[in-house]
């Protein structure tokens, strides 16, 4: 770095087109540099970044060449003025090797500029690793080097009142721990469902998005102590902390669609098992205020299914949604659905075309579509990770059709 620039360099061997789409296209930008992008990818138009952590930057392209070069201005939280931003793509005539060097210069060296140098040397220090990284094998290394306690967690600011009292913890805040994964630290360590996590090394989790900004900081393999309440009682306990497990992701659409149908058809099989014998009062029971009873839980899972079409729609065309917060599956749209299908049977009949759906959807995408590795990678890893909130809905039916006979035998 010189006085007032800074400049990175890398080799990647990627198609330069899909170098040129990830300093332009929205979504590629999430995939490799920050949680929220929204971008007009014309001379003129509108650049902006976000992260989770609180740091944003927005700026409008100065000059695009296809393929050779993206120049765009550059505005940071906090930072004492504009910047600018240029990138170059030089092919380097091996194969499909291009060289990638990117200038941020107009910094200033007083010290009202140290916060913005720090910011800017990290953030794009580890974005090119990433880009690199993406391009080349799809991997975001975000995700791939995130360590995980090993939990199926919930913000305890989503529970209704009673829930709350049930737990008889002595805090409003905190992770509930739904569930624990098997062989991960978090089970290894004691932690168990409706424990409530409310510290990382004595930094406060009260939500979902605390509890990522702290667990960030570490390495997979890093221990930690987790603070919970389990019931009125505190408890620290050490957890060694590990980097996700993976499963392979099939290299082709067709295939990727054969194994999501073969999960799809496990997921229905143990919701028919469970379904066996139920009869409509019970389907209908809820067992608390605002909980939702078991056929309120099937058109939650109709719905997400719901949401992934839109999703691939929208990830396959660039143009990705994006939210402050998930906004959740509100009551009141469950309840609207349930008109439509007021049946344990019609329920699961629209589930099942939903989920054949799901699998047409992929089986149809252009095998072009796996150039782009890291949108094929998230593809991949979020078809065949949802198999973990199927599986604790399921639970819940389990345990709603419990408490529904339970009731009705009193």
């Amino acid at each position: 770095m010189t006085e007032g620039q800074f400049t990175y360099k890398r080799t990647i061997h990627a198609p330069v087109s899909q170098i040129f789409r990830a300093f332009t296209s929205a979504t590629s930008l999430r995939e490799w540099l920050c949680d929220v992008s929204t971008t007009n990818p014309e001379e003129g138009g509108r650049i902006y970044l976000a992260w989770n952590h609180g740091y944003f930057a927005s700026g409008h392209f100065v000059k695009l060449i296809p393929d050779e070069k993206i120049s765009f201005t550059w505005i940071g939280k906090n930072e004492p003025g504009w910047t600018h931003v240029d990138v170059s793509i030089i092919p380097q005539g091996i194969d499909a090797d291009y060289l990638v060097e990117l200038q941020h210069t107009g910094i200033g060296e007083t010290s009202d500029w140290d916060q913005a140098c720090e910011e800017i040397a990290r953030g794009w220090k580890f974005g090119l690793d990433n880009l690199k990284s993406i391009l080349e094998e799809g991997r975001d290394l975000r995700v791939v080097n995130r360590p995980l306690l090993g939990i199926y967690p919930e913000d305890v600011t989503d529970l209704n009142e009673a829930a709350k009292q049930a737990l008889r913890i002595p805090v409003d805040y905190g992770i509930l721990v739904r569930d624990v994964v098997v062989g991960y630290g978090a089970e290894k360590a004691g932690i168990k469902a409706n424990d409530v996590i409310v510290a990382i090394n004595h930094r406060k989790i009260d939500k979902l998005m605390s509890l990522g900004l702290v667990i960030n900081k570490f390495e997979p393999g890093d221990i930690v102590e987790v603070d919970v309440f389990r019931g009125p009682d505190k408890l620290t306990l050490p957890v060694d902390t590990m980097p996700q497990m993976f499963q392979m992701i099939p290299e082709t659409p067709e295939g990727l669609a054969k194994q999501v149908e073969i999960d799809s058809l496990r997921a229905i099989e143990r919701i028919e098992n469970l379904l066996d014998g139920i009869t409509e009062e019970e389907a209908s029971f809820s067992p608390g205020p605002e909980e939702w009873s078991v056929k309120e839980v099937l058109v939650h899972l109709i719905h997400s299914e719901r949401d992934i079409h839109s999703w691939i729609n929208d990830l396959v065309s660039g143009q990705e949604r994006f939210y402050d917060e998930w906004p959740g599956d509100r009551l009141f749209r469950i309840r609207a659905t349930l008109t439509n299908y007021p049946t344990v049977e019609s329920l699961m009949a629209e589930l099942r075309r939903d989920y054949k759906e799901t699998v047409a959807s992929i089986a149809f995408l252009e095998l072009e579509f796996t150039h782009q590795k890291a949108s094929y990678w998230r593809l991949g890893r979020e078809l065949l990770g949802k198999t973990i909130h199927i599986d604790e809905h399921i639970q819940q039916i389990k345990n709603n059709i419990q408490a529904a006979r339970q009731a009705m035998q009193i």
